[in-house]
């Protein structure tokens, strides 16, 4: 704010309301600081007042010259009051103005969390961060979507520092919001120029969930499905992974900022070697083990299963099959299937069971 600064006819300065005045220190203590300022007059600044962002109270020294904001032109002991606090506000609200139009990137401290984000502070000024606009890595994803959980998971990054950047600023409204992602935009942009399926890319995991994990990398996330996580069966992916863990995964799939990973591609089907040797044509037999939808299931080896179709037994719903568990059949195989793990069989013994 401009120094507004008006005479009498006496020639004597008066001082109003929200004037940015200077003046030197004359004297400060714990309870109040005096400046003098332009004219002879003199002017207090209460302790309350004295907080100021950039100045600590404790280090003003007589004789260093301030900028102070009127509160009061004239109180009853004849002294211009003065707010530190407000100016420093003043100066830091023009700044913030400034930093969002320039989509400035900063560095803020998180202080406190609640269940719709962090809060920090930015030279005095309360800023808040939406969990919306929190990174792929910092968000609270949890497995039940309870605010307790959320809340828990925030709470870890009290103490934190953020690269920001500002996306609201209203004075009037006394908001000043931030996002962790706008800091990132241009670095997810570049990341997703460059990623493509058959990539291999090593990341930090950023949510265990029940079908499967999150991993995050150059400020995108992808999603390793519980079937990409490993060749045999997985069956909660906590007990494996927990956040914060790194590890490889192989990009399988992009679609916009979606992202699909596998864990389990990066190294060689161990399937492949129980059936290597088997060949197309080759009959196995084996005893009946389940049966489903699909078709009726035996065991050839204690590793390799084998699958009839429906067909084979002369109906279309699985429902209808008369067949008993531990039954032995022979069959042909038509296809080593190796993205199901099972042979695909002719049923060549004739049977009546149907």
């Amino acid at each position: 704010m401009d120094t507004l600064l008006a005479k009498d006819g006496t020639g004597v300065v008066l001082f109003r309301t929200g004037d940015s005045v200077k003046g030197s220190v004359i004297d400060a203590n714990p309870s109040q600081i005096l400046l003098e300022l332009p004219g002879g007059t003199t002017g207090v600044i209460t302790k309350k007042e004295a907080l100021s962002y950039e100045v600590s109270a404790d280090e003003i020294q007589s004789g260093t010259e301030l900028e102070a904001v009127v509160i009061d032109p004239e109180n009853e002991a004849g002294l211009v009051v003065l707010s530190l606090r407000r100016a420093s506000q003043d100066a830091t609200w023009a700044e913030l103005n400034t930093m969002l139009e320039e989509e400035r990137i900063f560095k803020v401290k998180i202080e406190e969390a609640n269940k719709g984000g962090l809060m920090a502070r930015y030279k005095g000024l309360k800023a808040f961060l939406p969990v919306s606009q929190l990174t792929p890595l910092n968000y609270p994803r949890v497995q039940d979507g309870s605010g307790t959980a959320i809340l828990k998971r925030l709470q870890e990054h009290i103490g934190k520092n953020f690269a920001v950047r500002l996306i609201n600023v209203d004075r009037e409204e006394g908001k000043v919001i931030i996002s962790e992602k706008a800091a990132h935009d241009e670095q997810i942009e570049q990341t997703m120029a460059q990623v493509k399926e058959g990539d291999v890319v090593k990341g930090t995991v950023s949510g265990v969930m029940k079908f499967g994990i999150f991993v995050s990398f150059g400020g995108v996330e992808g999603l390793v499905h519980l079937s990409e996580l490993d060749w045999g069966h997985i069956s909660d992916p906590a007990k494996k992974y927990s956040i914060g863990d790194q590890i490889e995964v192989l990009v399988i799939g992009k679609e916009g900022h979606k992202l699909s990973f596998s864990v389990k591609k990066l190294t060689e089907d161990p399937w492949k070697d129980k059936v290597k040797d088997f060949a197309v044509g080759d009959v196995v037999s084996g005893k009946v083990v389940r049966w489903n939808q699909n078709g009726v299931f035996i065991e050839v080896t204690s590793d390799v299963q084998g699958l009839f179709s429906l067909e084979s037994f002369g109906v279309d719903d699985h429902t209808k099959l008369k067949i008993q568990e531990g039954k032995s059949l022979s069959g042909k195989i038509l296809e080593i299937n190796l993205g199901s793990h099972r042979l695909e069989l002719e049923k060549i013994e004739a049977s009546d069971e149907k």
